[in-house]
């Protein structure tokens, strides 16, 4: 299937901005990192209006968007709804951070971190699609939920030590950012694994050709499979998780995040990036026709 960008753009986006922002609704839970609060809402605020943005590109009109806000059960809607509410959310933190100096009461806190996991659930909830069996699983919802528990708490903990300045890092914030890196790992480790036997749905539909390449099949099933010939991105999403996890322990013995926090939240970026463009490769329907 063809790489769809701007909802591979819109999706990893959006996980960074929820993971983030779920993160430092996590600190403010503990009452640390004050100072980092405001920086951090700053980003997660512009990552949700840059992925906001950009699903608009995936449409040639645009304006058509609004046609489907009308039907609840629709996933544009419902991603519309989840959005929304946690921009609501976030503004009322706002308000509070401001009024108290970077501190939010425990009620709006743990009404953020809901909101972000229910955002995360409903925008890869609404890919789940029984025609294409790689995209018709649970797993493809915990993958993105796994990305934002890396890109999140890596970025918070970057803050706190480049911008708040709180010097070494506490236990809190190491655990915070390996325990991230380890579900990051996991989640897209049993998704790609998840992907390999999604082949077993496929049916086949006997021959058709396009008539542009008549000895050209309609779908070259042989690329149906994370481990197929071509498929780095497989790769590129594993090695990046691991690799982003390698660096969160060793920030966790440096003690300093301001340097391998920017690293592991790299890393994290580029793994869910991989792991979105497999998404797309992966998006066969299940009737094949060779």
């Amino acid at each position: 299937m063809e790489l769809q960008w701007p909802l591979i753009l819109f999706t990893t986006l959006l996980a960074w901005s929820a993971g983030l922002f779920a993160t430092q609704c996590i600190y403010a839970l503990r009452g640390t990192g004050a100072k980092a609060q405001m920086p951090a809402w700053i980003v997660s605020a512009v990552l949700l209006v840059v992925g906001g943005i950009a699903v608009f590109f995936h449409l040639e009109h645009w304006e058509r968007i609004f046609n489907g806000f009308g039907h609840i059960t629709s996933g544009i809607t419902q991603e519309l709804i989840a959005i929304v509410v946690l921009a609501v959310v976030a503004v009322i933190y706002l308000v509070y951070l401001r009024k108290n100096e970077g501190a939010a009461p425990k009620w709006i806190a743990i009404v953020g971190i809901v909101v972000s996991v229910v955002l995360l659930l409903v925008m890869a909830h609404s890919y789940m699609m029984p025609a294409r069996p790689a995209w018709d699983s649970v797993f493809q919802i915990i993958s993105i939920v796994g990305a934002a528990c890396v890109m999140g708490p890596a970025t918070m903990a970057f803050l706190c030590s480049a911008v708040a300045k709180l010097g070494e890092a506490n236990p809190f914030e190491n655990t915070l950012v390996v325990a991230g890196s380890a579900i990051n790992v996991l989640t897209s480790v049993i998704y790609v694994a998840v992907m390999s036997i999604a082949g077993n749905s496929y049916a086949s539909m006997g021959s058709y050709f396009d008539p542009t390449h008549p000895t050209y099949p309609m779908v070259d099933t042989t690329a149906l499979s994370p481990f197929s010939d071509g498929m780095t991105a497989t790769i590129v999403a594993i090695v990046a998780a691991i690799a982003a996890l390698a660096f969160a322990f060793v920030g966790k013995k440096k003690g300093d995040w301001s340097v391998w926090g920017v690293i592991v939240a790299l890393c994290g970026l580029v793994s869910a990036l991989a792991l979105r463009i497999l998404f797309y490769q992966m998006g066969g329907s299940v009737f094949i026709y060779f």
